[in-house]
């Protein structure tokens, strides 16, 4: 089937399944290929969306509200615009949209639809970026079998089966790096991160810390930076020449009282600074095993948000590419015990080739 034009299905209730969808966008952009990022949200009505940011605010403060929010995970059609539906229908009809890379399962109802309506067969690819099923899956459980299932992280296989990034930079070598550690709580700032810093902070290491909330940011010590996305950024809003964006992110600095926001040039600045950290510290999400696996960051595990990040983090620890947290402590903080882990990150990761240049750039020679 012809990959000049591929359909990205993301979500913005939840960055795992938007900044893959961003990078897989960016590197086939970059290789000539035509696509187009489709944000779930952009299809609820506006109460809905305004909702979502009451719960992620709900989420944050309460790691206990979040668990319990997780497993109450239900069908969106309730949540639909049907105008707005019917609208994207017709104009991948008119456009020839036949191929298509789902991020959240949330979609699959839709693809349904334009499967009968849609003039060629149709490419769906379930593109699964976590060792089971997440909510956005789960609620299609019966539904899902029918289409091309992409399992990143096979529980079956040890040796995960790709990644994503926006390029195919090759990771930096382990004695080449920053020694800082990243430390977050993925896209809704939640789980028990906050909990590290002070703890790593009096042991010596140097922190990049991504807050939800600029209040979070602490006095200048000189050692410790913070980071976080701007305030009035959404996933599902796009810019002035109507493009979904990466998250514009601000270096913040606290002194005397005083918060100074420095935003970045562009992601690729943040994506820089990643590359050069010598772990990362955070909840088990699929995307965290991305970045993980795309820059050979040593992963240091804490405690999951549902099932399927508990999965993942028994998968991460099978794979030698990462420990929890607890067990980290345990061991002293153990510098030399992320040398070997990046070790194996980096032997893992010169074995496997981007997802993009699998599934579409090597499918066109032209864009190679």
């Amino acid at each position: 089937m012809d990959p000049s034009s591929v359909a990205l299905l993301a979500s913005g209730n939840s960055l795992g399944a938007y900044i893959p969808a961003m990078h897989l966008h960016t590197f086939l952009k970059g290789k000539g290929i035509e696509t187009e990022i489709h944000v779930l949200e952009n299809l609820y009505h506006a109460e809905i969306r305004d909702k979502i940011r009451i719960t992620k605010k709900a989420f944050h403060s309460d790691f206990n509200i979040a668990r319990m929010g997780h497993k109450l995970a239900k069908p969106i059609d309730s949540s639909l615009d049907e105008e707005a539906v019917q609208t994207l229908l017709n104009r991948w009809k008119e456009a020839k949209i036949t191929c298509f890379a789902v991020f959240t399962g949330f979609w699959i109802p839709i693809l349904m639809r334009y499967e009968k309506v849609a003039d060629n067969p149709v490419d769906i690819q379930l593109i699964r970026m976590d060792a089971i099923d997440t909510p956005s899956f789960k609620v299609h459980k019966q539904l899902y079998p029918r289409f091309n299932n992409v399992w990143f992280y096979d529980p079956s296989k040890l040796s995960p089966y790709s990644y994503l990034n926006s390029n195919e930079e090759e990771p930096l070598p382990y004695h080449c790096r920053s020694g800082r550690i990243l430390i977050h709580g993925g896209g809704w700032g939640i789980g028990t991160y906050k909990d590290t810093v002070s703890e790593l902070r009096e042991i010596g290491y140097a922190l990049d810390v991504i807050v939800y909330d600029s209040s979070e940011v602490e006095e200048n010590d000189g050692i410790t930076r913070y980071y976080g996305t701007k305030v009035s950024w959404d996933p599902w809003s796009r810019d002035e020449q109507g493009q979904h964006t990466f998250p514009p992110m601000i270096h913040y600095v606290r002194e005397d009282g005083i918060l100074h926001e420095y935003p970045l040039q562009d992601y690729f600045e943040y994506i820089q600074l990643m590359r050069n950290y010598a772990a990362i510290i955070s909840k088990p999400g699929g995307s965290t095993l991305n970045d993980s696996l795309a820059f050979s960051i040593p992963f240091i595990m804490l405690e999951p948000f549902g099932d399927h990040e508990l999965h993942n983090a028994a998968y991460w620890e099978s794979c030698g590419f990462g420990i929890r947290f607890t067990e980290w402590k345990n061991q002293g903080y153990s510098r030399h015990l992320l040398v070997e882990i990046c070790r194996r990150l980096l032997e893992q990761r010169s074995t496997i080739n981007h997802f993009g240049r699998i599934t579409y750039a090597a499918k066109n020679n032209s864009y190679v």
